[in-house]
């Protein structure tokens, strides 16, 4: 187990490169939205089928390195899990890319997990509005806020 946390706390500080370089990209992400705009610490708001989403605690965060090669990292409720994105953030759906922990938790944490999770690899689209990240599979949508 500790051998996991070591391994896995190397892996996320390998991700913790900050967005500043994108900040003058002429790249752009869903719907014109800058690839900046999308990183950053995003906190669950809400998850289609589950009532107070907040109460899992799941995150998303997404960086970007001196050459504008994006990754993602969060906490899905149980796990923590990981990917790296082709060259925006408009890379969806990152499919098998995700990766993750593979930890157990109380069967309700878990079902949380598992439709966050398939929302985040099979995501079709994220839009931005305000502080409001939204992705969706175009069946199921995860909200998250700055």
């Amino acid at each position: 187990m500790k051998k996991i946390f070591v391994i896995l706390s190397a892996v996320i500080s390998l991700f913790l490169i900050g967005c500043a370089t994108t900040g003058g990209s002429s790249k752009t992400g869903a719907k014109g939205t800058t690839p900046s705009k999308i990183c950053g610490e995003w906190k669950i708001q809400s998850l289609t089928g589950f009532e107070n989403a907040e109460h899992f605690g799941a995150t998303l965060s997404v960086f970007a390195n001196e050459d504008e090669e994006f990754s993602l990292n969060g906490y899905s409720g149980v796990n923590s899990y990981f990917a790296n994105l082709a060259d925006t953030p408009k890379a969806f759906p990152i499919g098998n890319n995700l990766a993750s922990t593979k930890m157990m938790g109380a069967p309700e944490d878990m079902a949380f997990e598992d439709e966050l999770l398939k929302v985040i690899a099979n995501a079709k689209s994220w839009k931005i509005e305000g502080r409001k990240l939204t992705v969706t599979d175009g069946k199921t949508s995860a909200v998250f806020v700055k």
